[in-house]
């Protein structure tokens, strides 16, 4: 009986492992990203992401600070003044995401953008939305 256990034990052991799929730090993060896919939902769970055509382009610096050559508060493909805010990675495992914007020009000062760093190398903001909306990009 004590041998089974001792098995158990070492198969049970050697099967844990991290999550290395978030990003540990925002050297990954840090470049100029292009938005080529945005994500809506009618609220019934059947949204998915669709290509677009836009010239909008957000930029993340090593210093902690954000700027896209538009609206940060909300979703929005459309370009126009640049508005800033700061990012953090999170670290929290217990996160959905892996990081946070904090715009700077928003009416609401808790307002937030999330993002993800997938294992495809896109970047995913995601906004505050009743039914899912969020944007992709990809690095340039």
């Amino acid at each position: 009986m004590k041998i089974y256990l001792f098995i158990f034990l070492i198969v049970f052991i050697s099967s844990c492992s991290s999550d290395d799929s978030k990003p540990n730090d925002k050297t990954e993060l840090i470049g100029k990203w292009k938005l080529i896919e945005q994500y809506s939902d009618p609220g019934d769970g059947s949204g998915d992401f669709e290509p677009i055509e836009s010239d909008r382009v957000i930029e993340f610096f090593s210093d902690g600070t954000v700027e896209i050559n538009g609206v940060l508060c909300f979703l929005s493909s459309e370009v126009g003044n640049k508005e800033i805010g700061t990012f953090t990675i999170i670290t929290d495992s217990d996160s959905q995401h892996d990081g946070e914007i904090i715009p700077y020009t928003c009416n609401s000062r808790s307002a937030r953008v999330y993002f993800d760093l997938p294992v495809s190398g896109d970047l995913v903001l995601w906004y505050l939305c009743i039914e899912g909306c969020g944007q992709k990009f990809d690095k340039i």
